[in-house]
């Protein structure tokens, strides 16, 4: 049986690395292009480093030395995670939509420190701090109704019998 599963293992292995080219392709075409200087670059770089923590993530993403035409795919993906909690917050009422920014938008160095801005701004909102304390317990809750409908509606057929997928949810 082991054997089987090591047979499928290079299959997995190749769709998980098409996966992640798909995901850095995707990435790449979203990288916003321009004439970026390295102080303008670095002003956003300081301004990530400092929203990075919220989301438990070491805030260590390196300073530019050059100036660059392309932002990096790596930079794009935190950019975008920044994006889309600033926008969910936005939509919950949590921020105001002055704070909201578009990757897309990034084309010079006036963009580029605007958006530092905003996510320094962010960086220093409690209103946003508190977001995403209650993203996970909002999830949570959605999660436990969801199973208890399921648990019910179980119960009703076969008393003695759990839904694996219940169980799973509940370790969630």
């Amino acid at each position: 049986m082991k054997e089987e599963m090591m047979k499928g293992m290079p299959d997995f292995d190749q769709e998980v690395a098409a996966a992640e080219q798909d995901d850095e392709m995707a990435f790449e075409e979203m990288a916003p292009t321009g004439n970026f200087s390295a102080k303008s670059l670095n002003n956003l770089v300081k301004a990530a480093n400092r929203l990075l923590p919220l989301f438990d993530q070491t805030p260590n993403y390196p300073q530019f030395t050059n100036n660059e035409q392309r932002l990096p795919t790596d930079f794009v993906r935190v950019l975008a995670m920044f994006e889309g909690a600033i926008q969910d917050a936005i939509d919950k009422d949590m921020l105001d939509e002055e704070m909201g920014f578009e990757i897309s938008e990034i084309t010079n160095d006036p963009m580029l420190n605007m958006v530092a801005g905003k996510i320094s701004s962010v960086a220093g909102s409690k209103d946003f701090r508190r977001y995403l304390k209650e993203m996970p317990d909002e999830m949570g809750e959605e999660m436990k109704s969801d199973n208890d409908e399921m648990m019910e509606e179980e119960e009703s057929e076969e008393p003695n019998t759990r839904n694996v997928d219940a169980l799973f949810l509940e370790r969630l």
